[in-house]
């Protein structure tokens, strides 16, 4: 165990539980989704509600104790957690109320996103955020969100009505629109920089009936001619219809697909269709037409299902080093680049079964997003509003594999770099310096750093996932 000093009287501060290093639990509660990370909090306090965060925060705050911020615990840069800090954990607040008269749901900032589809799905309705059961809702949404219902309505941020949040001072609001606008814009994309949120409040829509999912595996030969295609047609294709291709090498054990394709590169594309399956097929049909698949599969589900169904894909006690990348164009070029990057991935398939899910971890996939790029100017979101999203990953279970795949997702990164629009900040594995921050947020900087020194001034919140800045007092952001 790491040495970590903390002075006394934290657990006489609040009036919940704190867990210290050598007590039961604490090995278990120091750990998060992305095993990569191995830090060692000097304390953590299993916060009830908003009041329990505001005392541990203060308590902190007086005694010059640094703090991290856990809601899900997903974040795949660790930033919820690090060495000799008090970690402020949500994670018992996973209340979900769904008020069918105003249509609302008010999700606990301890809740994943499992929690919320299950609370949901009985009244027809869902939140379009996530593709992960187990993802926080707090990282997602303070990060804009994205999900397979996406497409068709929009980022989580865009039905985000109110946050209850505890700011630096220790206050406990209740930030919206109304009270506070430019809090509320701030916290839809860089809401780690500015509190701690214990709870939300967002807009609901009906459930678009059955979502069915489409899955073909190609041999090596079709792919360029199938991104081709996608680049073509996919942010082109109805609303309701998310499409998604991903390069990788086909696991050996994978015994649905042809002994010849088994261990070679392979490309597999999907479509997340919403609606009557019926129909289905004609609006998928451009995206597969003219092409032999070496294996092909079709199934139809309730959202609540779809949201659970690559949760062991992506579970807990598996190292990740990702890094997203926003596109503007697709150029022949970059086609030919990911390809030989995508080749030339130095790590293993960790998929966990035999069964061929329509999304594995893969070494580079991408999203297609729409032809007109969503209007991002009423919040602080970056990377979410290109025509596609492209996410390289590496994913290993031991340490030494670690250095060669870092460096091969650097390279990839690196590669693509001038095509590069931007990124999805809760697809980093780098907590990055404010030089990093201006280049994600772009022109919203400014503004930002000038709200970082109104509401956070002595840097609190210094695990944000990038590090704003405080803009020095009387800044004139207006307008930009």
């Amino acid at each position: 165990m790491r040495s970590v000093t903390l002075p006394a009287g934290l657990d006489a501060a609040v009036e919940c539980a704190v867990v210290f290093p050598g007590q039961p639990g604490y090995e278990t509660l120091r750990r998060v989704w992305n095993a990569d990370i191995d830090q060692y909090p000097a304390a953590i306090v299993r916060c009830r509600n908003a009041a329990d965060a505001a005392a541990a925060l203060k308590w902190c705050v007086g005694n010059k104790v640094s703090i991290t911020v856990r809601g899900g615990g997903h974040n795949l840069a660790g930033t919820s957690v690090a060495d000799g800090s008090v970690l402020i954990d949500m994670g018992l607040m996973r209340e979900v109320k769904v008020d069918t008269a105003r249509r609302l749901l008010t999700v606990g900032g301890g809740c994943r996103w499992g929690d919320v589809d299950r609370a949901a799905e009985p009244y027809g309705v869902a939140l379009p955020a996530g593709v992960v059961s187990h993802t926080g809702v707090a990282g997602l949404t303070l990060g804009g969100g994205v999900g397979y219902l996406s497409r068709m309505f929009g980022a989580t941020v865009e039905f985000l009505q109110e946050v209850e949040l505890v700011t630096a001072d220790g206050a406990i609001r209740g930030v919206s629109a109304q009270s506070d606008p430019d809090l509320f814009w701030a916290l839809k994309g860089a809401g780690h920089n500015f509190g701690i949120a214990t709870s939300f409040v967002f807009r609901y829509v009906d459930l678009p009936g059955l979502a069915t999912v489409r899955l073909a595996l190609f041999g090596a030969a079709d792919r360029r001619e199938l991104l081709r295609r996608f680049r073509e047609l996919g942010p082109g294709m109805p609303d309701n219809v998310g499409t998604y291709v991903r390069l990788y090498r086909c696991p050996e054990y994978w015994s649905q697909v042809p002994r010849a394709h088994r261990g070679k590169p392979i490309i597999s594309v999907a479509t997340v269709t919403y609606g009557d399956p019926a129909a289905e097929p004609a609006l998928s049909a451009p995206m597969f037409e003219g092409y032999t698949p070496i294996y092909q599969a079709v199934r139809s589900m309730p959202h609540v299902t779809l949201q659970h169904a690559t949760d062991d894909e992506f579970r807990y006690g598996i190292s990740h080093y990702w890094r997203h990348v926003a596109f503007r164009e697709l150029p022949d070029e970059l086609i030919d680049i990911a390809i030989e990057h995508a080749d030339a991935y130095p790590g293993r398939s960790l998929n966990s079964s035999a069964f061929i899910a329509h999304q594995v971890m893969c070494p580079f996939e991408l999203i297609a997003g729409k032809l007109t790029p969503r209007d991002h100017r009423n919040d602080s979101t970056s990377g979410i509003h290109s025509r596609w999203g492209g996410n390289i990953g590496a994913d290993w279970e031991y340490p030494d594999e670690r250095p060669e795949l870092v460096a091969w997702v650097k390279r990839f990164g690196a590669a693509v770099a001038p095509w590069e629009n931007g990124t999805y900040i809760n697809f980093t594995s780098e907590h990055h310096d404010s030089a990093s921050a201006r280049e994600v947020y772009g022109p919203k900087y400014d503004r930002l750093a000038a709200l970082k020194a109104k509401y956070d001034p002595g840097n609190v919140f210094a695990h944000g996932l990038v590090a704003l800045e405080t803009a020095p007092a009387g800044s004139d952001w207006a307008g930009k």
